[in-house]
């Protein structure tokens, strides 16, 4: 029995040391196991990727995300990295949505949420992903809540670049491939990012 134990426990720690390329080409093959190692590797980040594009429902997206990698496990022959191919799922499931948003009445980003004094939408957006901690002090909160806001308020462009960039860790050559947009073009909306952050953020330097 120890024996069989054993085995399973190695077995285990090998998938783990798979890179996600390895890990896909398993899971393709049958092992449902390869599957939950990448969820567990990716989801956060991806989930984090959903709510800084405003996604109404960022859950949703990582499970829409990855029952698309399960439909085309098999077709997935790692010509890309594993983490850009998801990347680029949760992009286009991100950008439908906003696509079917546009023909709703969507409330404005300076408009208050609940009560008329309440915090308003741009100022909750990317809460859950910066994951607010009770115990940091005030001007923690209000750095926080100053940098969620002018996130935001980034054309969409910039955000989504910085955010697979700073949030994700895709280098600029993932992001380029994720997107289908020139490198150079991915750098220059970092710069431009980076620029509006700085100035949006200056009382706090």
């Amino acid at each position: 029995m120890w024996l069989l134990q054993m085995a399973t426990i190695l077995a285990a720690v090998a998938l783990e040391s798979m890179d996600d390329e390895a890990l896909m080409e398993r899971f393709a093959r049958g092992d449902s196991r390869a599957l939950g190692i990448l969820y567990d590797r990716h989801h956060r980040s991806l989930k984090a990727f959903a709510i800084q594009q405003g996604a109404a429902r960022p859950d949703d997206v990582v499970q829409d995300a990855f029952l698309r990698v399960v439909r085309n496990a098999t077709g997935f022959k790692g010509q890309s990295k594993f983490r850009t191919w998801l990347f680029t799922i949760g992009r286009n499931l991100c950008v439908d949505a906003a696509r079917r948003d546009r023909f709703r009445n969507g409330p404005s980003l300076d408009a208050p949420m609940g009560d008329d004094d309440g915090p308003t939408l741009g100022e909750r957006i990317a809460s859950d992903a910066v994951g607010l901690d009770a115990s940091r002090n005030t001007a923690d909160v209000q750095f926080s809540r100053a940098y969620d806001v002018a996130l935001a308020r980034l054309p969409v462009e910039q955000r989504e670049v910085f955010t697979l960039r700073e949030i994700s860790g895709l280098s600029f050559a993932e992001i380029a491939e994720a997107t289908q947009t020139n490198e150079n073009t991915v750098k220059s909306r970092m710069r431009y990012a980076l620029k509006a952050l700085r100035e949006s953020l200056a009382d706090f330097a």
